[in-house]
């Protein structure tokens, strides 16, 4: 970048702070307790592991690195993501639903939908601003916690809604 544009290759960067084991203790060949990169990554995978570090703490701090945690960060985290998104998919897929048929601001929004549409123009608004801070620690805790939200509250409390046979009012607005 220097040679080629004359400039900076990045403006800023963010550098992990020293990798520990499950005990705390500095990584080491010699100590028997280090972690290939490359196994954990066929273990995990690249997306588990990323998560694990954006959420565990903030970047400078020392990271205690094991698989019980990547696991749990995996499972708390990424299935639920995965499977709030897999509803949808089944129940929309199922009554033939495309977004681009409605209008969001056509729908009859209960209360659980407002709560939602709230939580998520937030969640925007929180993410977007630790990110332009480099901030990931908390924008990573907020989509989180919105997640366990969406799952936990919105989808969870209005399942129904879905189940219902044909199309109604309330069923596309919680569809949209």
């Amino acid at each position: 970048s220097t040679l080629l544009f004359n400039k900076a290759p990045y403006e800023n960067v963010i550098v992990l702070g020293h990798v520990q084991d499950e005990n705390g203790q500095k990584m080491s060949k010699s100590k028997g307790n280090a972690v290939d990169p490359f196994d954990a990554l066929k273990t995990y995978g690249a997306d588990a592991i990323r998560w694990y570090f954006y959420i565990n703490s903030a970047p400078w701090l020392p990271n205690r690195f094991h698989g019980k945690a990547v696991q749990e960060g995996q499972r708390k985290f990424m299935g639920t993501l995965w499977n709030t998104y897999a509803f949808f998919v089944l129940y929309a897929d199922i009554d033939k639903y495309n977004p681009k048929d409605y209008s969001l601001k056509d729908c009859k929004l209960t209360l659980m939908d407002k709560w939602v549409l709230s939580k998520l123009n937030t969640l925007v608004k929180t993410v977007d601003e630790g990110l332009g801070s480099y901030n990931i620690f908390d924008s990573a805790r907020a989509l989180q916690a919105f997640t366990d939200d969406l799952s936990n509250w919105y989808v969870r409390r209005g399942r129904e809604r879905y189940w219902v046979q044909g199309e109604t009012d309330d069923k596309t607005a919680a569809y949209m």
